[in-house]
């Protein structure tokens, strides 16, 4: 009823990861930039969605190399997911004006 299975998770997974792969190669990158910019410059109501919805679409990308990091990058990769919701935290609550 409405469950989707481990089967269609990951299917669904791998054709939203050939999507993105299919767009041009500074596509991705540009996406992150403006929802940093926006994150941090627009008004909370709007930065602070933006500086979430790139925590949680690069903690879904750092997911996928998890396993085959060493320690540092793996530890690169929660510093900087750990300063973008500091920063989306920042912005809530007024200290990052």
């Amino acid at each position: 009823m409405g469950r989707c299975s481990g089967v269609d998770a990951t299917h669904a997974r791998q054709l939203f990861l050939a999507r993105l792969h299919s767009l041009p190669r500074f596509t991705v990158p540009a996406i992150v930039l403006i929802l940093t910019l926006v994150g941090l410059i627009a008004p909370p109501v709007i930065g602070v969605p933006c500086l979430l919805i790139l925590a949680v679409f690069l903690g879904w990308l750092a997911s996928f190399a998890w396993r085959s990091l060493d320690t540092n990058g793996r530890l690169i990769r929660a510093l900087a997911l750990g300063l973008i919701v500091g920063a989306a935290i920042a912005r809530a609550t007024g200290a990052l004006a």
